[in-house]
């Protein structure tokens, strides 16, 4: 009677997706509902990223081997209505097993905060293509927030669809239904367990490893040399910060900041670059929030004036691009960031643009306030710059 069950691969992939699947739900809910304040927020939203999309390509293998593999037939007895429903339910699980992943990774692809995703910290997945051209991109990205949830709760009401015909199968029914779909086999266990501890692993590994700028900034030191031979122009260069603010973006601009850059790109070894940042030069353009950014729950500019940049760890990683790993200082936390940058030298001239995504409660920036969960203030913030130098040895 083997043709009356569903193979072990398929009885492998359809378990493991509905574990992830309603991990994912309770994950979503969970972690919409924490304080911005909390220290885990951000590592959630990312494994959230990483374990979408995973369900994204288990999806599509499955439904690659369900069109090699002819699924047993429905039970003759079954009315036909029945069968219709069933198959609709089942069809509608793979549009948005697929849709629904598919509206994340769009939202993530237009944020205005431009946080770049690695799966589980690891490899770099790029924001989809076609998405280059958005201009409103807060307002794109609500609407995709919107959409992606609208979506997960469109499994849950097929789920519970899903799980009432099953019971209905199973106990008044007796047709062997839902028996065709339970794992029977060691080798059905395995392929489950071993789907769920592959992605389990790597969620651990994000967990427990540093970010790759950490491990890759380890030979940063406040002793990185500040002999310059390049002088800024900063009447032409600007550093600015996007941030987000009742989930619409917000820019701001240092106005105050020196840097000395000893930059070769041809004896990068030798070269470093050490920025100092007067923080109450911040503005934003809204005097109710600027008026906050010196306070003690922030950038505490009266004990902690300045913030440091200082790096000794550039490498090229293309033709004009490169990434400069150190650490960045704000009040008394210290974290390794990696800066990445194109530069352009014109004779004794260079531009370089670049900038560095940052989580600001890693820096002690808000932790404490209580309104930041009603005003929506996001965690991540992406800092930029534009320096035009000219060369002085």
């Amino acid at each position: 009677m083997e043709d009356k069950r569903y193979t072990s691969i398929a009885v492998a992939l359809h378990w493991a997706i509905a574990i992830l699947i309603l991990g994912q739900i309770a994950g979503g809910f969970y972690m919409h509902n924490l304080p911005n304040t909390s220290s885990i927020k951000f590592d959630l939203y990312q494994l959230h990223k990483s374990f979408g999309l995973s369900i994204l390509l288990l999806t599509f293998v499955r439904f690659g081997w369900r069109l090699i593999n002819r699924p047993p037939a429905l039970p003759v007895a079954m009315p036909g209505w029945q069968k219709a429903v069933a198959r609709v339910t089942h069809w509608g699980f793979y549009a948005l097993m697929v849709l629904t992943p598919l509206a994340g990774w769009a939202m993530v692809s237009v944020s205005p905060t431009d946080i770049p995703t690695r799966l589980f910290g690891v490899l770099p997945v790029p924001h989809l293509p076609f998405l280059d051209g958005v201009t409103d991109r807060a307002a794109s990205e609500d609407m995709l927030k919107e959409t992606h949830e609208v979506l997960a709760k469109g499994i849950l009401l097929l789920l519970a669809l899903h799980i009432g015909a099953a019971i209905k199968h199973s106990i008044v029914d007796k047709d062997g239904v839902l028996a065709s779909m339970l794992p029977s086999r060691v080798n059905q266990w395995a392929g489950i367990l071993a789907v769920l501890g592959f992605l389990s692993t790597g969620a651990v590994i994000y967990m427990v490893t540093p970010p790759p700028q950490a491990k890759a900034g380890a030979t940063a030191t406040s002793q990185a040399t500040t002999e310059a031979n390049w002088a800024v122009d900063y009447d032409a260069s600007r550093l600015s910060f996007t941030g987000q603010e009742k989930s619409a973006a917000f820019e701001g601009e240092f106005s105050d900041f020196q840097a000395s850059i000893n930059f070769d790109p041809e004896n990068l070894a030798a070269s470093s670059i050490r920025v100092t940042v007067r923080t109450g030069s911040a503005s934003t353009g809204d005097s109710l929030r600027d008026s906050t950014i010196p306070a003690k729950e922030w950038f505490h500019v009266a004990d902690h004036p300045t913030a440091e940049f200082i790096a000794d760890n550039i490498k090229a990683t293309g033709e004009n691009n490169y990434e400069a790993t150190g650490l960045l200082r704000i009040k008394d936390y210290e974290q390794s960031v990696t800066v990445t940058f194109t530069l352009d030298i014109d004779g004794a001239t260079a531009l370089a643009t670049g900038g560095a995504d940052l989580v600001r409660t890693n820096y002690g920036l808000g932790l404490d306030d209580s309104w930041l969960n009603d005003e929506e203030i996001g965690l991540e913030v992406r800092v930029e710059f534009e320096i035009h130098a000219t060369r002085s040895q």
